[in-house]
């Protein structure tokens, strides 16, 4: 059995489709914990009705430390993290949607290799339509206590006192000391998943990791970046894209430029957007409708989370 889990904050006014990610995660999951950080804006009130609706969402609310780093994200994941009760675990984030042709192959990762630990899994990130960048991430494991959200919350990995017994250990017998050397190189200039124990698995869609999906909540997730963790970078990226904000469709292109450079992706002007009917289904009203000009809960969506 899996569990799910989910941290947020102030989401709805940042406009992330956290009913959404939500909705599409809850198939895949028997039971699902969400972490609210005493949200301001509606967003505590939208996930408590979320648990009214489903039985396997739990909500738990938490206080956010106020220090201006990445690592606070980390820290609440894990404090959900830790009360996951089920053999394995799937960390999601709140604007990323699972691919609804993804769920059977998910459900089956325990049963399809017992033997594997851990499983990376394929997300291609967006603005909007404009795909930016891609990866490989590691969000889907055995409950084992060890393994633990790791930076930023972005993957899973291993936690700093298996890391720091693991060194020990190593201390303790060079030759395995050698061992972990030549992996890291492995790891670190080829790394190809192949250890036994951690695999990289193909679904038929990545996991689709949307950062923003309109101008103005672009904009207002930039200004929560800069407040929260101190990212003045975003500061620029905003000045650039304030004089398009009324035109979405140079908006849109203007920012996939800005995030593509910032992490050296080059995507060719054929491969750059995602035709709409490769958007997870759940999604795709909300990219095709030009009359929306920010995020909103639908009801719809809430009321099919009830069979979920």
């Amino acid at each position: 059995m899996i569990s799910g889990f989910m941290v947020l904050k102030n989401v709805l006014k940042t406009g992330y489709p956290f009913v959404e990610s939500i909705a599409a995660c809850l198939p895949v999951c028997d039971e699902f914990l969400i972490g609210e950080g005493y949200s301001s804006d509606g967003t505590f009130e939208v996930v408590e009705k979320i648990a009214s609706l489903n039985k396997k969402v739990k909500v738990i609310r938490q206080q956010w430390p106020s220090e201006k780093k990445y690592s606070v994200i980390t820290e609440v994941t894990n404090v959900i993290r830790a009360k996951c009760s089920y053999d394995y675990i799937f960390s999601i984030q709140a604007n990323e949607i699972i691919h609804e042709d993804d769920v059977e192959f998910l459900r089956a990762l325990p049963e399809t290799r017992p033997d594997v630990n851990t499983f990376s899994l394929p997300f291609v990130h967006l603005v909007k339509d404009y795909r930016f960048y891609e990866d490989f991430r590691l969000r889907f494991s055995k409950n084992n206590k060890d393994i633990v959200a790791v930076v930023d919350a972005w993957t899973l990995g291993p936690s700093k006192s298996f890391t720091k017994s693991e060194t020990r250990r190593g201390l303790r017998h060079p030759r395995r000391m050698l061992q972990y050397i030549y992996k890291g190189i492995e790891w670190t200039y080829a790394n190809s998943i192949s250890s036994p124990l951690s695999k990289a698995i193909y679904l038929p869609k990545p996991i689709y990791r949307y950062w923003s999906l309109f101008p103005i909540d672009y904009l207002e997730k930039c200004q929560k970046h800069i407040d929260m963790f101190g990212l003045e970078n975003l500061r620029k990226d905003m000045e650039a894209l304030k004089n398009h904000s009324d035109d979405p469709a140079s908006f849109w292109k203007k920012a996939a430029e800005i995030r593509r450079k910032e992490l050296g992706f080059n995507c060719p002007t054929a491969l750059g957007t995602v035709a709409l009917n490769e958007h997870p289904r759940i999604v795709r009203d909300l990219i095709a409708d030009a009359s929306l000009k920010n995020y909103h809960v639908r009801d719809e969506v809430l009321d099919s989370i009830r069979d979920l």
